[in-house]
């Protein structure tokens, strides 16, 4: 048998107690922590969620509006039908342009270049005062817009269509969705 003196004894019991203690905060610390990182994986789960719909909600968004823009694009459907050249009261031009589609259009540009023999401007220098060679205008709102199975008529003043150089007429017709219309009109 071995003896225990009461020095050894007393040291024996306080490692004993002081292991227990231990024992007992490294739990509550470790429920802690797993608190801790329970609600931050949370935290991050739930914002993730939040800019993931976001996200896909803006591009379902774009993705639905530009496939209703295409198609309606594809829809549109116009023609220059009539031009009418003037010199009263000053050089114009009058062009009408039939919507023979389903859809309202919206004009939104009608350029006209006065073309010479070989394709070029007619006159750059030469041409009279206060009139010019190329001019483009864009129809105000309810002007511009021209309804299904309906007519638009146009006038675009100071176009120098009657210079002596002046052998055609290169017009162009834009809409806000984007489809263009291009003629060459014959000046006689």
């Amino acid at each position: 048998m071995s003896i225990v003196s009461l020095r050894s004894a007393s040291t024996y019991t306080r490692n004993i107690l002081t292991t227990k203690i231990r024992k007992k905060q490294s739990g509550f610390t470790t429920a802690v922590s797993a608190v801790i990182l329970i609600a931050a994986v949370s935290i991050l789960g739930s914002v993730m969620v939040i800019w993931a719909n976001t996200t896909f909600n803006t591009q379902r968004q774009q993705i639905g509006d530009y496939y209703e823009t295409n198609s309606n694009l594809l829809k549109e459907t116009f023609i220059v039908e009539d031009v009418w050249l003037s010199k009263n009261p000053a050089n114009y031009v009058n062009i009408t342009i039939r919507n023979i589609g389903n859809i309202s259009l919206n004009m939104t540009e009608i350029k006209i270049i006065a073309l010479n023999s070989t394709g070029t401007a007619a006159c750059t220098v030469s041409c009279e005062s206060g009139t010019s060679y190329t001019k483009t205008v864009t129809p105000a709102f309810p002007t511009g817009v021209i309804g299904s199975q309906q007519t638009l008529r146009v006038d675009v003043a100071n176009i120098d269509w009657d210079h002596v150089n002046s052998k055609s007429l290169d017009i162009s017709v834009k809409t806000k969705r984007g489809s263009i219309e291009r003629i060459i009109w014959k000046v006689t």
